[in-house]
C-alpha cells in the first residue's frame, strides 16, 4: 500500500467539507482511481468532479498518472468561472479530455440543443521545410483565462446558453490532436450553433494565445501574428 496527502483547494474544500486527508491506496494506483475514491467518500464532490483538475506534487496530472507514497495531490477547481456552475473554462497542457466536456454540458432534459466544436491540428507539408512536426501554443495565461471567462458569460447572455465549456491546449500539440474544444448547451439548436461559432471566431481574435508552427527540419514560424 501507499499513503498520499490530498489537499482540497478553494471550492473543492467546501464541496468535500475538509481541508486535507491522508489516503491509503494500492501500489501503482493512478489518479483516476483516486478520483473515484474521493467522489465515493465525499458525495459533495460528485457534481463538481467534471471540472476539477488534479495536481501531483504541484504539477498538473492526468488520470493515468501513477501515484507514489508521499505524493501530495491537490484538487484544483477551475480558476475562472468557478462561481458559475454553468461555465467550464480551462487551459491545459495535457490532451483535452472530451468526456469531461461532454459530461459537463449534458444531463439537463430541458436543454434540447448541444453543439461542440473541436479544433484539431491539421497535418500539412511546406514545400521548403517538409512536414509539420507540431504546434506550440503560448498564452498570457491570467489574461487568457479572464478573456475566455468573459466570452463564455457573453455567450450565455446573448444566446440563453445554460452551459458553456471552453478548454484550450497550451504547449506542444501534434497533428491529429485537439487544440481547443468548445461545447454549448441551449434550449434550442439554432442558439447552440450561433453561440459555438461566435465563440471560436471571437476567441481567435481576442484571447492572448499564440500559435507557432514547428517543421521536421526545425524551421519555426508564428501563425496569424505577423506584424
Amino acid at each position: 500500500m501507499i499513503e498520499i496527502n490530498v489537499l482540497f483547494l478553494g471550492p473543492a474544500r467546501d464541496f468535500a467539507g475538509v481541508d486535507s486527508a491522508t489516503i491509503e491506496l494500492p501500489n501503482d494506483a493512478i489518479v483516476g482511481e483516486l478520483r473515484t475514491i474521493l467522489a465515493d467518500r465525499h458525495p459533495g464532490l460528485v457534481g463538481a468532479m467534471a471540472t476539477i483538475r488534479f495536481a501531483v506534487n504541484q504539477e498538473f496530472a492526468d488520470d493515468e498518472t501513477v501515484l507514489k507514497s508521499g505524493d501530495e495531490v491537490a484538487l484544483i477547481p477551475p480558476v475562472s468561472g468557478g462561481t458559475d456552475s454553468g461555465l467550464l473554462i480551462d487551459l491545459v497542457r495535457d490532451a483535452i479530455d472530451p468526456d469531461r466536456i461532454r459530461d459537463f454540458v449534458t444531463g439537463d432534459a430541458t436543454l434540447g440543443g448541444i453543439t461542440t466544436f473541436e479544433g484539431v491540428t491539421r497535418g500539412e507539408t511546406d514545400p521548403e521545410h517538409g512536414e509539420l512536426s507540431h504546434l506550440v501554443y503560448e498564452a498570457y495565461e491570467a489574461m487568457a483565462r479572464e478573456k475566455l471567462d468573459g466570452l463564455a458569460r457573453e455567450a450565455k447572455e446573448r444566446w440563453s446558453a445554460e452551459r458553456v465549456a471552453i478548454v484550450h491546449r497550451l504547449g506542444t500539440v501534434r497533428p491529429g490532436e485537439a487544440s481547443v474544444v468548445i461545447a454549448v448547451a441551449c434550449a434550442h439548436r439554432a442558439q447552440c450553433f450561433e453561440a459555438c461559432r461566435w465563440l471560436i471566431d471571437t476567441l481567435k481574435k481576442e484571447v492572448p494565445i499564440w500559435k507557432k508552427d514547428v517543421y521536421q527540419d526545425g524551421f519555426t514560424r508564428w501563425v496569424d501574428k505577423e506584424p
